[in-house]
């Protein structure tokens, strides 16, 4: 099974080798993805496909940090929960 950094360097050199594959990608990503690659990719998981052109720059942000609330901060800081080790 391929990481997700080498699926996305698979999927950049299929790219600029097939304008079908292309075409695919900019229309159903996520059916594109899991046919060419043999994935499966989650319900749940979004893949939105943008083309660069000379008039647009697209930005791509890191996700957002988890904000945890205090009760679940404390207990990932080692205030409570429960943990087994030996």
């Amino acid at each position: 099974m391929k990481t997700r950094k080498e699926l996305f360097l698979a999927i950049m050199e299929k790219v600029n080798e097939d304008p079908e594959f292309r075409e695919s990608l900019l229309a159903d990503a996520k059916t594109a993805i899991g046919r060419e690659f043999d994935v499966d990719i989650p319900e749940g998981l979004n893949i939105v496909v943008h083309e660069n052109d000379p008039e647009t720059v697209h930005l791509p942000l890191p996700a957002r940090p988890q904000v945890l609330d205090e009760g679940r901060l404390s207990q990932v800081s080692g205030g409570g929960g429960w943990c087994t080790c030996f």
